[in-house]
This record gives C-alpha cells, structure tokens and sequence, in this order.
C-alpha cells in the first residue's frame, strides 16, 4: 500500500486538530454559559434569553409583563388620549380580573426544550447553521371585549351603527299607509387595525400606544330595496296581531300561556332578503329572537335540577331527585314565526327543547361512605354582601353529585349569578367609571373547592390564581378565581365511584367535603415557595362623579407583587389503571397591586396625598 504524501498527511492533521479545538472550545462554551439555558440569539420580543436559565427568563418576562400592565393599553385620537388599565379593579377583590394575562409556562416552552437545551450537538447544530427563527412572540389572553366596552364609553362620538332602512306606519298608526324609511350611514373603529397595532407592540413587549381610525359602516338594506314591496308589507301587518302560544303541561292539568304582538310591533320585524331577481319581503330574525328572549324567555325557561342529597351523622337525609328542564329554541322558535306569518298565520306556537337531568337511584349503591378530602378558606374581615354570597355560592353546590369519570365545571355547577339567584353585586371600576356587577365573594367558593380537589387527589384539568395577592387566600398560590364564562375550576372525578359535595359555614370558616370511598390514593401538597416580591405603585385617585364632594371609597389595601409555587404529588394504589404517581407544580404569578381610591369631584382645597396603604372608608 503506498503511503499518503507527507503534505497530505499534515493537513489531514491540522485539519482534525483545528476541528478538535473548535469542537472543545465550543464545548466548553456550551457548557460553561449555555448548558441547560437559553441559546444565543433566542429571544421572546425585544427580551433578549441568551444564556439565562428558564428561571432567570421567567423572571424577566413577568417584570416586563408587570411594566406593561402598570402602563396600561393608551388610546388616542386626533388631541385625545384616554388609558385603560389593564385590571378592571372592584371593592370585591373577586371580581378585579386582568385584561391582558400572559401564558408564562407557554410563552417559554415554545423555546426552551430541556432535552434540546442539555444537549451539545444540538447547540453546535443550531450555532452553525445560525437559524433565523429565534425571536419568538409571548403567548397571551387579551380580552377583546373588555377593550371594545371601554372605547364605546370613552369615545362614543366615533361609533355610529349603521341603520337599515325599514317600514313604518303611518303617523296615525294606521295599517292603511306602510311607509319605506330612508336609511342610515354608521361609523366606527377600524377594530382590525386597532387589534393588530395592539398584538405588534405586546409582540415586542411593549406597551401598546394605539391611534384610533375610523371606518364607514354601511347598510345592508336600503329604501330602494324597500320600494315596491310596500303592499305585501301591509298585506302581512294588515292580518291584525299575532298570538304566540305555550302549552304549558301540569302533573294535573295543562294550561295554554299566551303572548299578543301587535302590528307596530309586527312592521318593525319586517325586512327583505336578496336574490338574484331582485328583493322579496322577509322577518328579520334577530329581532324575532330578541323579543322572544326579553318577552318569553322569562316565562318560559327553566334549568334543570341536579340530583343532591345530603348526609347527617353518616347516614343520608334530604334527598332531592333530578328534574328535567326546558329552554326555548330560539331558531327554530323565530324561523316558525317568520314563516308563518308570511304564509298568513298568525298564531304559532314557541318550540322548546327539554333540558336532561341527571338520573340517579337513591337505592342504588352509590358508594358514598366516608369523606375523601377536605377543603378550607377563611373570609374574616368580609362584608355583608360578600358573607351573602358566599353562603349563596355554597348552597349552590351542597348535595350535588359528581359522577365517576366526570369532569366538575364549578362555573356550570354554580348556575346563574345574578339578583334572580339571590347574589348581591358589588362595583366594578371600568376606566374612570364604577358598574354594579355579581358574584363577588364566589373567588372563596373556587379556591376551597380547588383545595378540596387537591386533598382528594384528584387531576386537576383547569385553574387560573387571582392576578394579585388577596388576603382571604393565603397563603399565596393556593387561590383559584372564577368569572363567567372563563377562567373555571375543573377536575376530573377518577375515583370510579360517585363523589358528593357538602358544605360547611362555621363562623368566619368555610369548608367542603368530599363524600365517597376511598381508594388508597394518597395526595400531598408542599407548603408554597414564595418569592420575586415587588412593591406596589402608590395608590391611584380617580375623581368620581357618583360619590359626594370630599367623599372617598378605597379599594383593598395595596399588595406586593409575588410568584408562589407549590408541588402537588399524588401516589395512586397498587392496580390503578393509571401511572403509580401523579406529580404536577402549581406556578402562580402576582402582580403588584395597586390601591385606587374614588374621591367625589368638588373635593375641599387640602390636596389629596397618595398612600401605599389607604384605608377603606365605607359609604
């Protein structure tokens, strides 16, 4: 075999060693400044993560994300500027919520792979072919309807909804003269630029500023489509009212409900569809849904009732069976309407579907003996309204049966929240408004139950901490707050029996208890890590026109921002058909919470002093 030229040889070997050194001197950069971090160039916006630890990284974003929500989402058109904060603040620290909540956990795992980032391969790989796509934008929940609700009350002179043009009676409110009406041109925010110039700035985690525009909104039906059709318009009104029937069936007798509409009501229903022969007359059928809603509804529907009972000194009392409810079909129910009165019927009747109840026999063997887990919060310090509703909320769920396998929605187990199910409101500040809304003190029903879910050792599915600290649920990071329709609290019941729910009130202590068999599972929960505590900003003053001069209401007392941790480990029995052991950390973050304080316009010439901590002056 002949032997490689001597020149060959050499850089064969200083090929390899150059190779040798660049690999170890990678290494060793990977090892000593990225093993385990964040890659060089990755970045969530303009927050640069190179060579920090996915602790480190979660700290940062959270502080940017405290920096944004404490500037607040700015609005501006033509010389005016309006800010919303992004926490709609209440007396009730229930029902504060956030409007712009960031997906931390998300947020970083889109970047951070823990087996990626322990691995020297893929950091040479990645290094080498230099990849663009290392910016990466944070994962949020931005609630669209909260920021619509506050532009249409800051700047109502931009939005102007459009008007189809309609049939009218005469002034004299005789069917003898229907008359076509002009219609009318709207206008409002250009929402598409609005959203996307918020998500651009949040995408570099800054705090949107935002300049209003506005757009022509156009009718969809105009007099000339109305033209011509004014006979089949009288035609239809003419025919007098409409009766609209329930048959209403009784365990003895039925009873027939029913519900007159008169013709004025009748020719604003009226409206025209397009096709390719031009217009022809029709019903429009939101309007029919509306009315249905607002006139009947009430009369007519009714949630079903959930199977419940209770168990006194180990032995069942108070059984309540399920029962069946009802509730209109409102397509089907305003499609029959319209239909027949444009075939010249003018009595219909409302459609209504049965809404199932759960079905359980009392003699069956439910396997409710014994309690299974045990949740408890206190509320000392709440106000009347608040003890209310709390007492209501636990009624709510007192006796209710939760089936094997099923997943547990509190926000669907508690019902309606309103004054017809005895809640009792408390204000909200919306901007530089305050609104009466229901349903504070309910945060206290979803953090027990949420610690009753732990003790019991059940999957938790969904649960979402308070976006600031609350005194009625410390230690911090064992919270759950609820608002309809979302954020819920949710388990899943994989006892494979049964579970009953009973509650306990004793003073200013609230507990749950969970009824069922046990299966030999064992749950723990660690004490929570608290920890990253920031200090509020000075308490805000808004001027309010609903309080007297000089009077002034605070919110609660200002709170540190914080994160809070706790390790939740459940060890299933021997012959589960699950894995032996269910470990999951529950991670909340705080944000500083700042006090607001309405003081009623008018106020003396003393000035009013900011405080870290004011105090709660009551009407």
């Amino acid at each position: 075999m002949k032997a490689l030229p001597k020149n060959t040889v050499i850089a064969t070997a200083s090929i390899t060693g150059i190779i040798i050194v660049f690999l170890a001197i990678n290494y060793y950069i990977w090892a000593t400044d990225y093993k385990g971090r964040f890659y060089p160039g990755q970045a969530i916006g303009h927050l640069a993560l190179s060579g920090k630890t996915k602790e480190e990284a979660r700290n940062a974003l959270n502080q940017r994300f405290d920096e944004i929500n404490q500037a607040g989402l700015s609005f501006q058109y033509n010389n005016r500027s309006e800010k919303l904060n992004c926490e709609e603040i209440s007396f009730d620290s229930d029902l504060s919520r956030p409007i712009l909540t960031l997906d931390l956990e998300k947020s970083l795992d889109t970047i951070f792979d823990a087996d990626k980032q322990t691995s020297y391969w893929y950091y040479l790989m990645s290094h080498l072919t230099k990849k663009s796509n290392k910016i990466f934008t944070p994962i949020y929940y931005l609630d669209e309807l909260a920021i619509n609700t506050f532009l249409q009350d800051n700047f109502q002179d931009l939005i102007v909804a459009p008007a189809n043009a309609y049939f009218s009676l005469s002034a004299s409110g005789q069917v003898t003269s229907v008359i076509p009406n002009q219609e009318q041109l709207g206008k409002g925010i250009d929402n598409e630029k609005l959203f996307n110039d918020i998500r651009a700035s949040l995408a570099y985690l800054e705090a949107p500023v935002v300049s209003l525009r506005t757009v022509s909104l156009y009718p969809s039906i105009k007099q000339t489509d109305l033209v011509g059709l004014e006979l089949q318009a009288k035609k239809i009104i003419g025919r007098g009212e409409l009766v609209i029937t329930f048959k209403e069936i009784g365990a003895a007798s039925s009873t027939i409900k029913y519900w007159k509409v008169k013709p004025n009501k009748i020719t604003s229903w009226l409206s025209v569809v397009k096709n390719q022969g031009g217009t022809i007359i029709a019903l429009d059928q939101e309007k029919i849904k509306n009315y249905i809603k607002t006139e009947i509804a009430t009369e007519i529907d009714k949630e079903a009732i959930l199977p419940r009972f209770e168990i006194k000194d180990g032995k069942v009392s108070g059984w309540q069976s399920g029962e069946k409810g009802r509730q209109i079909d409102l397509e089907k129910s305003a499609w029959l309407i319209s239909d027949n009165l444009l075939k010249g019927i003018n009595e219909t009747s409302i459609i209504v579907n049965e809404v199932a109840a759960q079905e359980i026999n009392i003699n069956s063997d439910l396997q409710i003996n014994e309690i299974i887990g045990t949740g408890h919060s206190k509320f000392s310090g709440s106000p009347t309204n608040r003890r209310k509703n709390i007492k209501n909320g636990a009624d709510a769920l007192h006796g209710i049966l939760i089936k094997p396998n099923e997943e547990f929605s509190l926000i669907k187990a508690l019902g309606a929240i309103d004054a017809s199910t005895g809640y009792y409101p408390e204000l909200v500040i919306k901007g530089n408004k305050t609104v009466p809304e229901f349903g504070g003190g309910l945060c206290q029903i979803g953090t027990t139950i949420f610690r009753t879910a732990l003790s019991t050792g059940l999957p938790i599915t969904m649960r979402q901490n308070h976006s600031y600290r609350v005194s009625y649920y410390e230690p911090a990071g064992t919270d759950a707050t609820i608002y309809d329709p979302k954020p819920d609290l949710r388990f899943i019941n994989d006892t494979g029996n049964y579970i009953l729910i009973q509650a306990r009130i004793i003073k200013d202590d609230i507990y749950f208890d969970f009824w069922g068999t046990k299966d030999g599972r064992i749950a723990t929960t660690t004490y929570p890590t608290i920890y990253n505590i920031v200090k509020p900003a000075p308490t805000r003053i808004i001027e309010s026109s609903t309080l007297k001069p000089g009077e002034k209401k605070c919110t609660e007392s200002s709170h540190n921002g914080a994160d809070a941790f706790f390790d939740y480990k459940v060890i299933y029995p021997e012959g589960a058909t699950t894995t032996p052991i269910h470990e999951r950390r529950f991670s909340s973050h705080y944000v500083p919470w700042q006090g607001v304080c309405l003081v009623g316009k008018g106020v003396s010439s003393s000035p009013i002093v900011a405080s870290t901590t004011p105090a709660i002056v009551k009407n």
